[in-house]
């Protein structure tokens, strides 16, 4: 008996640390994600501290529950940090109910997810003796050592980081309930009139048709890139009007798409109403019919949401969809748009079109056009984007719309930057997981080509933008400003905020915002999400 409960201990002992060897194994490589140093040297003096910890109290029967817990924080945001290059956010577990449309890599993070399970939930025991004095001194000095390398990258830590997610929860749940008069809200946030800063090029039409592409996911990086993965849309921006340093205001696409259109921030990833002025409404009232293309329309969530945000039309083909995660591909989006602009020409009224394609969400690939041999998914997925819109371009500039349709070619966000996008793009410094610089191209064939840059501006401008080219002045309650008035700015307009990061992209600088400015920021945000329900 004796001798079968030594070799018991001795497992035990042997599991103990095997766990923390595969936890410093699994630390050392989400540097090859994160090309971050900082992550794998504040991570391994974490794994230091609850390594002596979990010697302490293993053994006892209440820190057998507590030891696994810490156990648990840590090998769960090392594997979310080396798969998806980001410790787990409150946007992620958001948006936990969309887990299907990972698509691709599902089996992946599933048997990572597994495997992590199975190392932290191995039998353990103590395997080191030591003073409780000087353990003492240890934890003390590995505390003073983390928190001097903490004071300046917080966000490296895991723990901490954790800690972040019950943080900006809190916060989330005051801004939902600390609501201000709706009415007093509206007043704050009313303008008379949109920034004057272009005016309507002479060469358009009095009331030009808009057809405005929200393409998933797609960082300016990806375009300009050499190795040439979206060649025409590249070759396409030259002879635009473009915006340099211009980024992505939120994350993901359900506050990506409703605030560029709305040029205010959502409070939601659902499919809830915003009652403000947007895009669409404005357009409305000048004569235009309005319609968006429903790219996932099984996603009844989705379909909800694109209902929800006021166009005349929401057109659907659910007899040609074989994507992933029951979206079109980029192929059959293309396709769809192409017929529909064509049906909505006949009319004599002028229309504004806009569509979402899906093709190049996060860990998709593509069956359609691939690029090189076909063997990298993330490199398939916008290149054969890019061979489809091609095709929808050749046929747009050979129609008689060409000559009186804007076409505005854009993203919902910048390309989440997770282990396939920081292995493609080593050299590209991303300071967040959800932001970067993202695309803005405005064509028409008689409109002069020109690159502006808007120093770190956001996509809360893109529609008082169109507008402005459009000379098109109305009342309002635009979070953001024309991208052609060089002089406008706003307290959000180089504010990136989602329910996880609030950072700021003034001058084109990734900068995280410090406490005291994040609840000024959140006592102006705060104002504008009561005025989303007001009647006005």
């Amino acid at each position: 008996m004796i001798s079968r409960l030594k070799d018991k201990a001795f497992r035990r002992g042997l599991f103990t640390i095997i766990k923390f060897i595969l936890a410093v194994v699994l630390t050392v490589m989400t540097y090859f994600t994160t090309r971050h140093l900082a992550y794998v040297t504040v991570g391994l003096a974490e794994l230091a501290l609850i390594f002596i910890i979990y010697n302490l109290i293993v053994e006892k029967k209440w820190g057998r529950i507590l030891a696994c817990i810490l156990f648990f924080i840590y090998v769960g945001q090392m594997t979310v940090l080396y798969f998806g290059n980001s410790y787990v956010t409150l946007t992620m577990l958001k948006n936990v109910k969309f887990l299907q449309d990972l698509g691709g890599r599902a089996v992946a993070y599933i048997l990572g997810t597994v495997l992590a399970l199975a190392i932290i939930f191995l039998p353990g025991k103590a395997v080191i003796k030591l003073n409780k004095r000087i353990i003492l001194y240890f934890v003390v000095a590995l505390l003073i050592v983390e928190v001097a390398v903490n004071i300046e990258y917080k966000r490296f830590s895991p723990v901490q980081s954790f800690a972040t997610i019950f943080v900006d929860q809190l916060r989330y749940q005051h801004v939902k309930r600390a609501a201000a008069d709706p009415q007093v809200a509206l007043a704050t946030f009313h303008k008379d009139s949109v920034e004057d800063g272009i005016n309507k090029p002479e060469s358009l039409p009095e009331k030009p048709n808009i057809i405005v592409i929200f393409t998933e996911g797609l960082s300016s990086n990806i375009i300009s890139d050499e190795r040439e993965i979206m060649p025409s849309v590249r070759e396409f921006e030259k002879s635009c009007i473009s915006f340099k340093n211009y980024y992505n205001h939120t994350f993901p696409t359900l506050r990506g798409v409703q605030g560029q259109l709305y040029s205010g921030y959502k409070l939601d990833d659902d499919k809830k109403a915003n009652n403000l002025i947007s895009l669409q409404s404005v357009l409305k009232d000048q004569g235009y019919r309005t319609a968006f293309v429903n790219t996932e329309p099984f996603n009844e969530e989705f379909t909800q949401y694109l209902n929800n945000l006021g166009f005349d039309e929401i057109v659907e083909d659910k007899d040609n969809v074989t994507g992933l995660a029951d979206g079109m591909t980029d192929g059959e989006a293309y396709r769809l748009l192409t017929q529909t602009v064509h049906e909505m020409e006949e009319s004599d009224e002028p229309f504004l079109l806009g569509i979402y394609t899906f093709g190049t969400h996060v860990s998709f690939n593509s069956k359609e056009y691939q690029y090189g041999d076909g063997a990298n998914g993330f490199l398939n997925k916008f290149y054969n984007c890019d061979q489809m819109f091609n095709y929808f371009l050749e046929e747009f500039k050979s129609s008689k719309l060409a000559d009186n349709t804007i076409l505005v070619f854009t993203t919902d966000h910048s390309t989440y930057a997770d282990q396939s996008y920081t292995d493609l793009f080593p050299d590209h410094k991303r300071e967040c997981t959800d932001l970067d610089e993202m695309p803005l191209f405005i064509y028409h064939k008689d409109i002069q080509p020109q690159e502006i840059d808007v120093e770190g501006r956001n996509s809360l401008c893109f529609t008082p933008t169109i507008l402005d080219l459009l000379d098109i002045n109305t009342e309002n309650y635009f979070l953001g400003t024309s991208l052609f008035d060089k002089n406008a700015s706003s307290s959000f307009d180089k504010m990136f905020y989602d329910a996880s990061y609030l950072i700021s992209t003034e001058d084109a600088q990734i900068r995280y915002l410090e406490e005291l400015e994040k609840e000024e920021f959140l006592s102006q945000v705060l104002a504008y999400f009561s005025a989303l329900e007001a009647e006005r």
